[in-house]
């Protein structure tokens, strides 16, 4: 009997040693497992920090495009508005010279009436008609240059803009 309760103690003793290396490797696997855990947490972290950091820059960057786009495009609308005011003006001086023309036509009309001299007559209409058509011909051509030339400008600013604000 005696023989019987020393194998029951040894397999008794061979199982708590078991166990007892059972839990030792579970309790180092869950250790090493929460390392690892640690470490990926804390690449995460770092990622999300980083990717934060990136969207952080990437949106003041933008921003600032954004500012720079609005700067160009005021700035266009004011040269535009000044080239408005510059062909209002020419306008208004076309169109004293038209008046003076035509006062001019109408004096040499009344000198042909009294005096009769009918050729000089048709050459100032002639030329005051030519004068009338070149000046609004020339007021056009001069309006679109000028609209074609602030739109230019302003993308010019803007490529600039761009090019200049690239990391």
């Amino acid at each position: 009997m005696a023989a019987i309760l020393t194998s029951w103690r040894l397999a008794g003793g061979c199982l708590l040693l078991a166990l007892l290396c059972g839990a030792g490797y579970l309790a180092g696997k869950s250790t090493a497992d929460n390392r690892w855990q640690a470490r990926w947490s804390q690449r995460d972290a770092a990622d999300a920090r980083e990717a934060a950091r990136h969207q952080a820059q990437i949106s003041a960057l933008e921003a600032r495009r954004r500012r720079e786009i609005e700067q160009v495009t005021q700035h266009a609308q004011q040269q535009l508005s000044a080239l408005q005011d510059d062909a209002a003006a020419a306008r208004a001086g076309a169109e004293r010279l038209r008046r003076e023309l035509e006062r001019l036509r109408q004096s040499r009309t009344t000198a042909a009436a009294s005096g009769g001299g009918t050729t000089a007559d048709g050459s100032v209409v002639l030329l005051t008609g030519l004068l009338a058509e070149s000046v609004e011909r020339n007021r056009q051509l001069a309006a679109e240059a000028d609209r074609r030339r602030a739109a230019g400008m302003a993308c010019q600013q803007a490529w600039q803009a761009m090019t200049d604000s690239q990391p």
